[in-house]
């Protein structure tokens, strides 16, 4: 018992710099609403990346007790000089709008936070941003099925050409900047797996 306690501490302790080091080196973004674009002016460095998802999640019935509100986060990687990036508190129900660098990127990992912890799955998703324009990822309908550890997800796209919407419903053109569609798979599916924050006693 105590050997196994001392294994446990020397795990964590080791452990714990290494995370500590790996966030350290990732910068944490939070996403705005589209109708920002027309307030703010973007730099000549940057661009805009335009999204709107809706997420359908169902939950098995002896894990249903434990649902929380569900928030997504991305995780992303610029490929040339290789900055790593989360896209924090995106909405699983409406549209959003992140002003990045220019460059070319792609989703490393998807989240989705809940009271049990987070659901983490992978897609293809890569995109290239240009200075002084937008990129459209399109409407997400997400649809997502989960037991206690293990489940599956859907994404169905679909490309709204440059138009978007605010979160009264109101649709926005983007005439200020170029919008390009990024050439995402239309439909995927992939497993989705339950990581629980580590403990230590």
């Amino acid at each position: 018992m105590c050997i196994r306690m001392v294994r446990h501490v020397w795990f964590t302790l080791m452990v714990l710099p290494l995370v500590g080091l790996a966030l350290g080196c990732t910068t944490t973004l939070v996403p705005g609403s589209p109708a920002a674009i027309t307030r703010l002016e973007t730099d000549d460095e940057q661009g805009w990346l335009l999204g709107d998802v809706h997420l359908a999640h169902q939950e098995a019935e002896r894990s249903a007790g434990r649902r929380g509100t569900i928030g997504m986060k991305w995780w992303l990687e610029e490929e040339t000089a290789g900055t790593r990036l989360q896209i924090a508190r995106l909405p699983s129900d409406g549209p959003f709008a992140v002003k990045l660098q220019a460059g070319s990127y792609r989703v490393t990992r998807i989240g989705f936070d809940n009271t049990r912890g987070g659901w983490q799955t992978e897609w293809p998703t890569a995109f290239h941003l240009q200075s002084r324009e937008c990129t459209s990822l399109g409407t997400w309908a997400l649809q997502m099925q989960t037991g206690t550890y293990r489940g599956w997800v859907t994404r169905e796209v679909a490309h709204d050409h440059g138009r978007t919407q605010d979160e009264s419903g109101r649709r926005l053109e983007i005439r200020r900047y170029p919008t390009l569609i990024a050439p995402l798979d239309l439909s995927v599916w992939n497993s989705i797996e339950l990581h629980t924050p580590v403990r230590v006693f």
